[in-house]
């Protein structure tokens, strides 16, 4: 009570306001013109989102003066209608029709009804009906579809006008198909939606795989106080499962993919081709995540002709009271601040409640006084002392300052290092430089050669490929390709030729894939490798049959590129080193700080040319089908052979 007291002396400028604090780690700023003082209402917009914390917890509002605001986020909650069974429930059948009349003797408007059966799967077309008192029906809704498929979508909640009716009639249209039950209506009244903005959504890539199209989506900003998804699908009847991911950071230091929602979109068509659709999954949640992962499931079905997105998102929104006009400033992008603890939770209602002025910022700009804080400070970034002389590969890094680096790993220091990098190690000064790996490696693509294979008499319907990799065991993902023939279906196989010590050589298989083109969907091969590591040269084959062979180019393997995270603190060189089949995985105290060091602003570091250090220098002492001590034991063995049989032998006769 005795702080709330303070707070609002402050405002009417009794007591004095606390003394201005640096702001030069705040790098951002958007500007906010006010012609008079109140209460205010000041939108957030997506530029300073982006480049904001995913609590917020950075904003922090100035007046003219340069003073701290207090303010509150305004919170908007999304509240669905409440669900009540009606009464009076009654069915006839009439003819081709179904006729049910429900009381609804409810205490507020009905805005939805939603009809309740059994029935798996039906599609139907219901007309509704409602009344006031003893007057005449008046119709509400005509011919609106209601269906339920065995794949799980569905509708039988119909919209009419929100209004207090005393009887409903529903008309069910049984023309096209045997008549389902029906038992039970549900009344739902009108639900609560706050105001939101549409924006236009970026498909910044798309997977046909199989059974399923797989949508990358960029929304434009973080931190968006997101309603719902909107697809723009122009198929005129379909039925599909669709949910919605974005990858966060575990608990662990790991990640996993979160869901958003999940839903099925649909479009059907009714009598008289009344067309009912859902082209919409709810959200309802500030989604950290700019760049969502939705997955469509088409079973058998080819995939969907999607032709855009948007969302709704909930406006942010800044309540506060304005002691004066002028110019105030709204700062961002600082993250390592502490959330601000301002007293303002027993206004919330007051405030929240109050018509002041709502504004609009101008541009956001860099704060010409920024600068930029020291990462991890007190975090030392030299680790022990380390004895490379089992590592094989070698590469500089080239980072322009001290700081957070970032450094995103090639194909060549992917397959030159362990499947888990535990022989990675960054050194400078003789000493380990402790990393993190980021949680999210990034997809890259990497171009082998392809060359046909001259056909094999013994199969005249089969088509090789032999395709050559820049680099020798690469673990990959997947290989990708394209064909310019229109229609085909074929079956594909990669494999590779493997020998042993003794020469002995076999064929192995790695992956397979079924290919289908059709007229008007231009897919891709789309063949999991499933990240076993993949020799330089390896084939892909098909068979085609009684067809005619088709042409394949553009090939590409799909490989995990790991970043890692350290932090520097001097600019002496540094080193990338990797190639130690036998190093034990690093465990650094930096992990401790992972969150803060994550959210840190790396700068990118670059690789040079990889440098082979001991290329495959047999030790000693070992024994293979080159050791020398293998060949002095076999000779040994053959001439212990020798004395043996010389001793069986018979001697001559003496005479």
């Amino acid at each position: 009570m005795k702080s709330t007291l303070a707070f609002l002396l402050v405002l009417t400028g009794i007591l004095p306001a606390a003394a201005v604090p640096d702001w030069s780690a705040w790098q951002w700023e958007a500007p906010y013109e006010l012609r008079q003082g109140g209460m205010m209402r000041i939108e957030v917009p997506p530029e300073v989102l982006d480049v904001s914390r995913p609590d917020l917890g950075d904003l922090r509002l100035l007046s003219p003066a340069g003073a701290e605001t207090p303010y509150l986020v305004d919170l908007p909650q999304h509240q669905e209608g409440n669900v009540t069974e009606a009464t009076g429930f009654r069915v006839n059948q009439a003819g081709r029709t179904t006729v049910i009349e429900v009381s609804p003797e409810t205490a507020g408007a009905v805005a939805a009804i939603e009809l309740a059966s059994p029935a798996r799967e039906f599609l139907k077309s219901v007309s509704i009906e409602g009344r006031k008192g003893s007057g005449e029906w008046q119709p509400l809704a005509t011919n609106e579809v209601i269906f339920r498929q065995s794949s799980g979508a569905e509708r039988l909640r119909v919209p009419i006008p929100a209004e207090m009716w005393e009887g409903l009639r529903f008309t069910v249209n049984d023309d096209r198909s045997q008549p389902i039950p029906f038992t039970g209506v549900r009344l739902i009244s009108a639900s609560v939606k706050p105001a939101t903005l549409e924006s236009a959504v970026s498909v910044t890539a798309r997977e046909e795989l199989p059974h399923e199209t797989r949508l990358t989506l960029d929304l434009g900003s973080r931190n968006l106080h997101v309603a719902e998804l909107r697809f723009e699908i122009s198929d005129p009847v379909f039925s599909r499962a669709c949910h919605l991911d974005f990858s966060t950071l575990a608990a662990d230091g790991g990640t996993r993919m979160e869901s958003l929602g999940r839903g099925v979109l649909y479009r059907v068509v009714g009598d008289r081709d009344v067309s009912a659709e859902q082209l919409v999954i709810p959200v309802h949640r500030r989604i950290a995540a700019r760049y969502w992962v939705a997955t469509l499931r088409n079973g058998d079905s080819p995939p969907l002709t999607i032709t855009g997105a948007t969302i709704r998102s909930y406006p942010t929104a800044l309540t506060f009271h304005a002691s004066q006009a002028g110019v105030y400033r709204l700062l961002t992008g600082n993250h390592g601040a502490r959330p601000p603890d301002y007293d303002l939770n027993s206004l919330r209602g007051a405030m929240g409640a109050s018509s002041g002025q709502h504004l609009s910022p101008g541009p956001v700009q860099a704060k010409a006084d920024f600068q930029k804080p020291p990462a991890l400070p007190g975090v030392e970034s030299a680790g022990a002392i380390i004895d490379l002389a089992n590592w094989t590969r070698r590469r500089t890094v080239t980072a322009t300052s001290s700081g957070v680096i970032q450094i995103e790993l090639d194909a060549w220091a992917v397959a030159g290092s362990q499947s888990g990098l535990g022989d990675l190690r960054l050194i400078q000064n003789g000493r380990q430089i402790p990393y993190l790996i980021k949680p999210d490696p990034l997809p890259r693509d990497l171009t082998p050669s392809m060359i046909p294979m001259p056909p094999d008499p013994k199969q005249p319907t089969v088509s090789r490929w032999k395709l050559t990799l820049p680099v020798d065991g690469l673990p990959a993902l997947e290989l990708t390709a394209n064909s310019t023939a229109p229609l085909f279906s074929r079956s594909f196989e990669a494999f590779v030729e493997r020998t042993d010590e003794l020469g002995n050589s076999w064929t192995e298989s790695v992956g397979a894939a079924e290919w289908t083109k059709s007229q008007g969907h231009d897919t891709p091969l789309s063949l999991t490798l499933g990240g076993q590591r993949m020799p330089q040269q390896f084939h892909l084959q098909t068979d085609h049959g009684d067809n005619p062979p088709i042409p394949v180019a553009n090939p590409h393997v799909r490989y995990a590129a790991p970043v890692i995270v350290a932090k520097l603190t001097a600019d002496a060189p540094l080193l990338l080193v990797y190639g130690n089949p036998k190093a034990v995985p690093p465990r650094y105290d930096l992990r401790l700080v992972r969150q803060e060091l994550m959210a840190a602003a790396p700068q990118s570091a670059s690789l040079g040319d990889e440098e082979i250090l001991r290329p495959g220098k047999r030790e000693k002492m070992a024994v293979d089908s080159g050791s020398p001590w293998l060949w002095l034991a076999l000779g040994g063995v053959v001439v212990a052979l020798l004395a043996v049989v010389a001793k069986l032998l018979p001697h001559p006769a003496t005479a």
